[in-house]
């Protein structure tokens, strides 16, 4: 009997062994686990990027107002060779501090788009820096594409990922947000201009017998917005998208749900029309 009961006393101290050895091997498996989620958050750029961005914004800013400072800066001319260095130097600021993400991972993808698209006009910008010596309009042209998209990009890292500068810049900071809001603004008019001429068709309103025709068109404004005066470019055009002949109309007081004619007179044969607000107030 004895025998018996020590051999009942061995099987359970065994069978005792084998749970505390797996339930130590299990916290092992979920520490190595907790460990390796720890790190993987570690390599995450989101924050970083963040901080990064606000730095070399805040670099760029400080070595502008130094330059300024600078004995002859009022002297340096707008399309000289000096001033398109001392451009390329102010986006090489920026580059140095995030450059780098392009290639980094992040847990926000919407935030790795930004950071990827803040890089490629920065690197945009400075391309187009080949314009400034030989010819500064078309510099000045590409760089308010640029400017109002680095402008967009800025905002949206202050609302949506709570990016900020120091006290000194926070002016700086705010004409980048304004300008956000004016560019949101236009690009709203400019969607709600477009979907009201694409409702626009022509129906012939008058032939002369010689060769001329008049067509007209009504045009409601569904925009929501009261303008003083719009001009048009129409362009008229042939079965294969070919432009015949371009004619321009306006309107005076055309404000948000009025209606009224818009006029086409040519002597070309035409299939299509293609309008376009040329200038609006």
């Amino acid at each position: 009997m004895k025998s018996y009961k020590n051999k009942i006393w061995i099987m359970f101290w065994c069978i005792l062994s084998v749970l505390i050895l797996l339930v130590g091997c299990g916290k092992q498996v979920d520490t190595t686990k907790n460990q390796e989620d720890q790190e993987e958050e570690k390599q995450y750029a989101d924050e970083n990027f963040i901080d990064d961005m606000s730095s070399g914004l805040q670099a760029r800013w400080k070595q502008y107002d130094e330059d300024i400072e600078k004995e002859g800066y009022e002297d340096i001319l707008v399309n000289s060779e000096e001033n398109e260095q001392m451009m390329i130097s102010y986006i090489d600021v920026e580059l140095k501090f995030i450059e780098k993400y392009s290639d980094e991972k992040f847990e926000n993808n919407n935030l790795k788009e930004l950071a990827i698209k803040y890089i490629n006009l920065l690197n945009q910008h400075k391309d187009i820096c080949k314009y400034i010596t030989v010819d500064y309009s078309k510099y000045e042209e590409e760089l308010t594409s640029v400017f109002n998209e680095r402008s967009k990009v800025i905002s949206q890292m202050v609302n949506d990922y709570g990016m900020t500068v120091s006290e000194d810049y926070q002016n700086t900071l705010e004409e980048f947000l304004v300008n956000s809001n004016l560019v949101d603004e236009r690009e709203s008019q400019e969607r709600a201009i477009e979907e009201m001429l694409n409702a626009v068709t022509f129906e012939m309103f008058n032939d002369d017998g010689y060769g001329l025709k008049t067509y007209q068109g009504i045009i409601e404004n569904t925009t929501g917005i009261d303008f003083n005066n719009m001009s048009f470019n129409i362009n008229l055009l042939d079965g294969d998208g070919v432009i015949v002949e371009t004619t321009y109309d306006q309107i005076s007081a055309f404000a948000n749900g009025a209606k009224a004619r818009l006029e086409i007179i040519t002597d070309k044969d035409f299939s299509f029309t293609q309008i376009s607000a040329s200038w609006w107030e």
